[in-house]
Formats: C-alpha cells, structure tokens, sequence
C-alpha cells in the first residue's frame, strides 16, 4: 500500500489516503489490517507522500516504560489510540500540545523546547491516515525550525515479537537547526513519548 502523490495535504483532506497494491502486496481485506502490514504500508506510503522532502531520520521504539525489566507491552495499537484520544498531551511530550484529540486539519502551537538548543517554534497541521486508524502525520507551517512543508509520520504498530512498537518517520525542507541537534532533540522526545505511552499503558 502507498499513499499516493501529487498534494499530499488536499488528498488526505479530501479524501482520505488513495491506496494501490502491487503484486508483491497484494493481499486481502483482512490481512490489511494487521498491525505489522500497516507500519509496512506507512513506510511505503510516507516514501511517496514526502517526495521532494529530506528524510532526517526513521525511529522505531518499544512503548513501554524505561526502566521496565521486561522487553515490552503485548498491547494493541488501537489501545495507545484510545488513550491519546482520552488525553492527548498526557503522553504527547512536546511543549503546547493540546489536551483534546487534535482534529482534521488542525493547527497546534507547538514548541521545542530542550537543553542544548533555545525554544524553538514548531507549528504544525494535524492530518489522518485515511483508514489507517493507529497513525497520522504533522505537516510544518510557516515559521517552523524544520522549515514550512516539513512533515513528521507516526505510528503505532505490533511488531514482530507482538509488542507494542511506535514508528516515527521525520523529513525536513529547509531546516534552521543543525541536523546533529535536530535528530537528537526528535530521538529524545520520540523516546519519551513511547515512555510515556508505557508508562500509561502498563
């Protein structure tokens, strides 16, 4: 599965991710919703959607608390959606996220905000995955240190060993911070909200 090309943000807007199977992916209705078929199909899609763009980084986290002695949550994806749809910013670790479910096209304020770098303003649009229901992405506006049209994708998925597992794939236009302290910032904050997510799942 991939999303398909042209603008991106009126497509998915519009209507929903346009969706085409190649012979190697050809598969039925019900084995598309399979956790590990949709973290395949949001890196296939992201691939084509942010065409154009730079790929900074693409990060998979186990979703559970740091200092857990076991290897992770054998909990669905759709569970981790419940909960940020129940509090958003309880989990979400970025400065100025909301506490209500972002909705369709929504603009948040965000800010990034760490010790080796000053604040900076990060304002995106929240958008869905079509039927994708464990993912979505974050589009830049104007004045975002990645620079406007950047986009960041995640995604909540059972990996292989059945845990649950957070997928986050970022790409960057014209970014105002040195990409050595834009990744780690992003690995940072990625890592705390599948901590956090464990920590609220456990």
């Amino acid at each position: 599965m991939r999303i398909s090309t042209g603008k991106i943000l009126t497509a998915v807007t519009a209507v929903g991710v346009l969706a085409t199977a190649t012979p190697a992916q050809a598969q039925s209705a019900d084995s598309a919703q399979q956790p590990v078929t949709k973290a395949a199909a949001t890196s296939a899609g992201t691939e084509v959607a942010a065409a154009g763009l730079r790929k900074l980084y693409d990060e998979r986290f186990t979703v559970k608390p740091n200092n857990a002695h076991y290897p992770g949550l054998r909990v669905s994806p759709a569970k981790a959606m419940q909960s940020l749809k129940h509090c958003f910013n309880c989990t979400f670790p970025v400065k100025g996220a909301p506490k209500k479910f972002p909705k369709e096209n929504q603009r948040l304020n965000l800010e990034a905000c760490a010790a080796f770098f000053a604040c900076k303003d990060a304002p995106v649009r929240y958008h869905g995955l079509g039927s994708m229901k464990n993912a979505w992405y974050f589009t830049a506006e104007k004045g975002h240190f990645d620079g406007q049209g950047s986009k960041v994708y995640f995604n909540f998925y059972t990996g292989s060993k059945g845990y649950l597992e957070l997928h986050v794939e970022g790409y960057v236009t014209h970014p105002s911070v040195p990409d050595s302290l834009n990744k780690r910032f992003a690995l940072e904050k990625w890592q705390d909200f599948a901590h956090n997510m464990g920590v609220e799942l456990d």
